[in-house]
């Protein structure tokens, strides 16, 4: 996520003196930011649970792991997991209003991710 973070730096570089690690000065510009940068955002956060979920079913199909319940729902609970994270964020740097559609991402992410690489027995 933040190697994509990053890269859209490249098309939306921040403000002279904000930085990733100071928050009140990346509050000042999320305040500002282009429209493309927020989706960027967006986009790299959906990414995040994609990939996450993703590796997690790759690695629950390791044979000894293959047969235990818990595992075979490991994309729910990533995506729970990014969606507490992504409301937490929300919660503590300013976003515009209509950046909460962000929340609605990461489950269909994890999902999707899981459906690519899950075998079916």
């Amino acid at each position: 996520m933040m190697g994509m973070h990053y890269l859209s730096m490249v098309f939306y570089p921040l403000h002279e003196g904000v930085t990733m690690e100071d928050a009140e000065a990346l509050n000042k510009y999320m305040a500002v930011a282009p429209l493309g940068a927020i989706l960027l955002v967006i986009f790299s956060h959906a990414i995040r649970s994609f990939i996450g979920a993703l590796v997690a079913t790759l690695l629950s199909q390791v044979s000894k792991w293959k047969n235990s319940t818990a595992i075979k729902y490991q994309f729910l609970f990533i995506g729970l997991l990014f969606t507490f994270a992504g409301w937490y964020n929300l919660e503590n740097l300013i976003h515009p209003g209509w950046f909460k559609i962000d929340l609605i991402f990461y489950l269909p992410a994890a999902y999707l991710g899981y459906s690519l690489v899950a075998k079916r027995a």
